[in-house]
């Protein structure tokens, strides 16, 4: 009887470490996603000089907010057609005095070479909808 109560908590204990494994696996693919557009602070520079108009998304992988606001204005800027890229302050750390940048998350639109606004920190999903269609006209 011993042998079957530590056969069956053997097997739940299995199955628990399994599912939760498959569950990480999910979520850090679907967050990686958000990031799948990267450019580069050469890239940007030189499309800059090249008077691009440009929305950039300038995050950290390890920023609280960076990873609350993805999953919103990722796939908002998609559903707007708008081409955002995304620069990694944390892998290219040159960006943040190259681009101003004061903290994660910022989203800055480009025309004409030049800033023409930003938006930055955390803000409920309204708030971003509103920033990208006044800068999208």
């Amino acid at each position: 009887m011993k042998k079957i109560i530590i056969s069956c908590i053997i097997i739940i204990t299995s199955l628990i470490i399994i599912i939760s494994l498959t569950n990480k696996k999910e979520n850090k693919t679907t967050q990686e996603n958000y990031y799948q557009n990267q450019i580069s602070v050469e890239e940007l520079k030189n499309n800059l000089s090249n008077q691009e108009e440009k929305f950039i998304y300038f995050y950290q992988t390890d920023c609280h907010y960076c990873k609350k606001v993805s999953p919103i204005i990722v796939p908002m800027s998609k559903k707007m057609n708008l081409n955002m890229e995304v620069l990694n302050l944390q892998d290219q750390k040159e960006g943040w005095k190259e681009f101003k940048i004061e903290g994660t998350p910022t989203i800055i639109h480009y025309k004409y070479g030049k800033e023409i606004n930003r938006i930055e920190g955390e803000y409920p999903k309204e708030e971003f909808e509103k920033w990208f269609k006044n800068n999208s006209k």
